[in-house]
């Protein structure tokens, strides 16, 4: 007995030993699984089809299938951007001399010479350097010891996601300069040589594994020839691809209660990898679970109206980005999913909807920029989410789709080729399509619309099941454009792990245009910078769209939790006969209670006089802006303070904040009129 107790361990160390040898034994097998393979290795995964690597390639040459491009022909796009639209021609130009100097502008960084050897390991712009040996399992448990201290991993993710690498084929193909492929060629066999498989922090995110395999796809179509003429490369690159797919396929990213964005990459990187490998039974593997899934996760990451179930107007348009492209791989593949179809056709009805009259989106939730490639228009406002009706104007054959793009067409024309070169043709003469007010059920979000008049109201869950990962406390908060200004902004989001009190700020209540009591925040917030546990159980009331109004009833319980339970409930009007908004609030309760009103503006406007009472008075260019509180409970203070805005992420800078101010006891109503108008009385419009 005495010799068992000699030997015995304790639960907690058995535990901990048991997770040592589990890791060591998968790692052992990820070195074997994970190297990159020998050309006869390859042959052998591509199921012995080949009898030399030759042969491979010049089937990689023939069929054009694989890839998920259309007809479009070099000589073509160089006439047509060359001789019909040369400044765009220009710009993708400059955009790839940039790429080639190694200057880059990322999450905020402003452009910024990262010298003649790229660093894949560093975030620049703090100087966080992480270890290039160092197993990706050791890397991603270690990643939060990080958070707070002003280093940001998705810098070396974001550069490692290659989405710069289409500018160079487009470049080549514009100008037939070779450089822009020797530089494509030598930033990929650097990042190989300095990216062992599964080491570095370049592989701790399955999702930016598959992000990149999509991009290294759109480079080999844009650059197949050259590729396939250069022997030495071909084998290396191909290679390093097919180990990508293993690398996703044996990492994704659907072990947590739900699925999110994350896992829907996963899944878009395997049908790329899977269709250019088809044949392989690996690959074919790949490609089926990602047909399967991509329907099913469609659905499940989606509400029935097509908004995205992250509660995020930038995730929204990085999930209908994945979708929308996955549909057009799978039809050109001969695949026929009219369940994901209809749903992807949801998904950018929305986006018509939520899109400003200037054409960007409205901040909601969080937004980080992301993006599954960029074909067009690589330096255009992330805010700018246009492009996605361009491309599913092709998909879906709907010409008001393409004509309320606006410019943004040129994602869809290396699509699409001649025929968007032709629907671009027919579309410039198109009589202007106009967009109503609308109120997506399921999802909560609403639109009020008309003409240069706008309104988006957040009466929507904290998504993802109530997990809330991207949300903010945003319920009821509006964002108001008129007279084509932005007047009152959501701020944003301005970063996620580098500062976390930043984060939590940027996710705040009193960050958003809605009301708060007693301080609290409508939805606790966890320390953790990627949760927002939702108590606040939204609903709307009421909503119209009729020809003289718009008009939406919506309340929330976040407040119920209060010792004295407190519901508020807002009303937001759009005469569309005298051009005014109204914004009535009212806050139900028994006992005395402090409320608060917040009305973020946008930067540019400045203050006209030197206080914020009885009127908020503000000039931005040619536009005046006021906000007069109507009806106030008497012994309201009125403040204007210095805030935050972050029109992207990593980029933070001043703005002006008008606060109301009452204590007393509920019940109590507040109502508020926003007046814009234009100097010049051209166009004149108020919001009121």
């Amino acid at each position: 007995m005495e010799l068992i107790r000699a030997f015995s361990v304790p639960f907690g160390a058995a535990r901990d030993l048991r997770r040592y040898f589990g890791r060591a034994v998968r790692r052992f097998q990820d070195r074997a699984r994970l190297a990159l393979p020998t050309e006869n290795a390859l042959l052998g995964d591509l199921g012995g089809r080949f009898g030399t690597f030759e042969e491979f390639l010049s089937a990689a040459g023939r069929d054009r299938d694989r890839l998920p491009v259309g007809d479009l022909a070099r000589p073509y796009a160089a006439a047509f951007l060359g001789e019909r639209y040369p400044e765009r021609r220009s710009r993708i130009l400059a955009r790839a001399d940039s790429i080639c100097a190694h200057r880059f502008d990322l999450l905020g960084s402003g452009p910024k010479d990262l010298g003649p050897r790229l660093s894949w390991h560093a975030d620049f712009k703090s100087g966080r350097v992480w270890d290039s040996r160092a197993h990706f399992e050791d890397l991603r448990s270690g990643l939060e010891d990080d958070f707070g201290e002003g280093a940001d991993v998705k810098v070396p993710w974001e550069l490692s996601r290659f989405q710069h690498l289409p500018v160079l084929g487009q470049a080549l193909w514009l100008s037939g300069d070779r450089r822009y492929y020797e530089e494509f060629r030598a930033q990929v066999l650097d990042w190989i040589s300095e990216n062992r498989p599964g080491r570095g922090v370049n592989w701790t995110c399955t999702m930016d594994v598959a992000i990149r395999a999509v991009n290294w796809v759109w480079a080999y179509a844009f650059f197949r020839p050259e590729i396939l003429a250069d022997r030495p490369f071909a084998s290396a690159f191909l290679r390093s691809l097919f180990v990508h797919g293993r690398f996703v396929a044996a990492n994704l990213e659907n072990g947590g209660p739900v699925t999110s964005n994350h896992y829907f990459a996963d899944l878009v990187g395997l049908l790329f990898l899977g269709v250019l490998f088809r044949g392989a039974p690996e690959a074919d593997v790949w490609k089926g679970m990602a047909v399967t899934e991509i329907a099913r996760e469609g659905e499940r990451q989606t509400y029935s109206d097509g908004v995205d179930f992250e509660a995020s107007t930038s995730y929204h348009r990085l999930m209908t980005e994945m979708a929308l492209f996955s549909l057009l791989v799978l039809e050109r593949s001969g695949f026929r999913l009219p369940a994901l179809r209809q749903r992807v056709r949801g998904m950018v009805e929305y986006t018509a909807h939520y899109i400003k009259p200037d054409g960007l989106a409205p901040q909601v939730g969080d937004n980080d920029d992301g993006r599954l490639q960029i074909l067009g228009e690589h330096d255009a406002d992330r805010r700018d989410h246009r492009h996605l009706l361009a491309v599913a104007a092709c998909v879906f054959d709907d010409d008001a789709l393409f004509v309320l793009s606006g410019e943004r067409w040129e994602e869809a024309f290396w699509l699409f080729g001649e025929e968007c070169a032709r629907r671009l043709e027919r579309c410039s003469a198109a009589p202007r399509v106009t967009v109503t007010g609308r109120h997506f059920a399921a999802s909560g979000s609403v639109v009020l619309r008309h003409e240069d008049l706008y309104a988006f109201v957040d009466a929507g869950s904290v998504g993802l099941e109530g997990l809330g990962a991207h949300a903010h406390n945003d319920t009821l908060s509006v964002e108001i454009q008129a007279c084509g200004r932005d007047l009152v902004v959501d701020p944003g989001t301005g970063c996620y792990t580098p500062d976390l009190d930043l984060r939590d700020r940027f996710r705040s209540t009193a960050f958003h245009n809605t009301v708060r009591v007693d301080g609290e925040e409508i939805n606790p917030i966890p320390r953790t910078p990627f949760a927002l546990p939702g108590v606040d159980r939204p609903r709307v009331a009421r909503f119209e769209s009729r020809a003289g109004f718009d008009l939406v009833d919506a309340l929330h319980h976040g407040y119920t939790r209060l010792e004295d339970p407190v519901v508020h409930r807002r009303i937001v009007l759009l005469n569309k006969r005298t051009r005014r908004f109204l914004i009535e609030d009212r806050l139900e309760g028994r006992a005395r209670h402090r409320i608060e009103w917040f009305f973020h503006l946008a930067p540019p406007f400045r203050p006209v006089d030197s206080g914020a009472a009885p009127k908020a008075q503000f000039r931005a260019g040619e536009v005046e802006f006021e906000i007069e509180p109507v009806i106030l409970p008497e012994g309201t203070r009125s403040f204007l303070e210095e805030g935050l805005y972050s029109a992207g992420y990593g980029r933070v800078e001043r703005a002006p904040v008008v606060r109301y101010d009452w204590t007393g006891k509920l019940p109590v109503v507040g109502r508020f009129a926003l007046k814009a108008r234009r100097q010049d009385g051209v166009r004149a419009a108020e919001t009121s």
